[in-house]
């Protein structure tokens, strides 16, 4: 029993040294609007969505708990979450109903961000560099989910369409990678971002050791 209970608190450890990361939040926060981020425009529309609602949520996690019994905690946070992501398609088509049709049901989708957000928010959920901050951390998962989506759009625009910052280069234009522009490229360019990531954070954590053992 007792190395069952070593066993299981090790892969807590792991679990949370993982999740607690910016590579998860880049990940995490990226994925629900990957698919759509077919272009620069359309990448950095739906990263605007989900880091609003990603905001919102963290925000309103606290006070939604605290109004709320045990069990209207989760059918309220999902209607809150679901209001947040229809008002934010309402501005999206106001703003531009051509993004806006090509975001289609992925505006909404954004809501499943939020509503994760929402629960781990409420649980005190914070990661590096804001260990201490689940607000913080949040806001550190919008910004990393808006220019990761906006990234991912950048190349999938570049390698499909040519177009670049609204310039059209006729070499790229002409000669299509079909993996882009789908969920594959899609996926694949979010690999590199995280592993670009990771690699900033390996350096990080290499360079407070050297500094820690300098020290001693």
């Amino acid at each position: 029993m007792a190395l069952n209970e070593l066993i299981q608190r090790e892969q807590d450890e792991r679990v949370r040294a993982l999740t607690h990361t910016p590579t998860f939040l880049v990940v995490a926060g990226s994925l629900p609007g990957l698919f759509v981020a077919t272009s620069l425009t359309n990448g950095f529309a739906i990263g605007v969505v989900s880091a609003v609602s990603i905001v919102a949520m963290a925000i309103l996690a606290r006070p939604l708990r605290a109004i709320t019994g045990r069990f209207t905690y989760i059918p309220v946070t999902l209607m809150v979450s679901a209001a947040i992501a229809v008002l934010l398609g309402f501005a999206v088509r106001v703003i531009d109903p051509v993004v806006n049709e090509a975001l289609g049901i992925y505006v909404p989708l954004a809501a499943v961000n939020a509503l994760a957000m929402a629960f781990v928010a409420s649980d005190g959920f914070a990661a590096s560099p804001a260990p201490k901050s689940s607000v913080v951390t949040a806001l550190l998962a919008a910004v990393c989910t808006v220019a990761t989506l906006s990234f991912v759009g950048l190349v999938n625009g570049m390698f499909t369409t040519g177009e670049i910052f609204g310039l059209t280069m006729g070499e790229l234009a002409a000669s299509p990678i079909a993996i882009f522009g789908k969920p594959a490229g899609s996926l694949l360019v979010l690999a590199l971002v995280a592993v670009f990531v990771q690699s900033i954070e390996h350096a990080v954590a290499i360079s407070r050791a050297d500094a820690e053992g300098g020290e001693r």
